[in-house]
């Protein structure tokens, strides 16, 4: 495997920095909450503002959608999707289950991702077509197969609910954090992991940190997942996986 570009350790800095101006922010935290009932926090807002000067100077042309501050269009350089703190609430009260996820979408594809677990001191990144590494060592390929019913599987409640236990693979995880569900997997904590209608800032660095490993991205039904529809600003439609290959899993419904 490769060493990481230049550019993918410069955006690995960028996201330790974020990650930094999160805790930091512990020292005079403010939570609140949104319309949607879910709770921000000044630190949400802090890292958002830090990334949205710091990623269009790493790649110019490119703009930004992030969870706080909106979504533009794609630029000539690409979108950058962020989450300044996936996982907020567990930020706000204590838990070290959050991290800051950064992802570069240029047209049909995430071509630069980090995923930031400050508090577990975790850092992934990733650039398409060169391989991923977490804390500089590269990752391994994910192990192909069926998920056994003892491995550990990421969904919610929700999940859950629609489909029932029976239709669904392995023992049941769920940390409140996307950015945790696909760092899990990608370090082969969890087997796999199933979504359902987030949002691309949400999911785009853990889509591509996985991908370079070998998982296999798409609906649980089996139809491919458009990364360049997702971009245009609306949540994913329905349940997808993130699940390493040759599985045969499939849902309907």
């Amino acid at each position: 495997m490769s060493t990481p570009s230049s550019l993918l350790s410069e955006l690995g800095r960028i996201s330790v920095r974020a990650g930094q101006i999160a805790q930091e922010s512990r020292s005079a935290l403010a939570r609140e909450l949104k319309g949607d009932g879910s709770i921000v926090t000044n630190a949400d807002r802090a890292v958002e503002e830090y990334l949205r000067k710091e990623l269009p100077a790493l790649v110019p042309g490119s703009t930004v959608w992030g969870e706080e501050f909106g979504h533009e269009p794609e630029g000539p350089g690409g979108l950058w999707v962020v989450d300044p703190v996936d996982g907020t609430s567990n930020f706000a009260f204590g838990s070290p289950l959050w991290g800051v996820s950064i992802g570069l979408v240029q047209g049909d594809s995430v071509v630069l991702g980090s995923i930031n677990l400050a508090d577990l001191g975790e850092l992934y990144i990733a650039e398409k077509g060169t391989g991923a590494w977490r804390n500089d060592q590269p990752l391994p390929p994910l192990p192909t197969g069926p998920i056994r019913r003892e491995e550990l599987v990421s969904y919610c409640d929700g999940v859950l609910t629609k489909y029932g236990k029976a239709a669904l693979p392995g023992k049941m995880r769920c940390t409140g954090a996307f950015v945790i569900e696909g760092a899990f997997v990608a370090c082969q904590r969890y087997r796999g992991m199933i979504g359902d209608s987030e949002n691309l800032y949400d999911a785009a660095a853990a889509v591509l940190i996985n991908q370079e490993l070998g998982a296999e991205v798409r609906y649980a039904d089996g139809r491919p997942f458009d990364i360049a529809a997702q971009a245009q600003g609306r949540r994913i439609a329905g349940t997808w996986i993130i699940f390493p290959p040759d599985t045969g899993f499939s849902l309907k419904g």
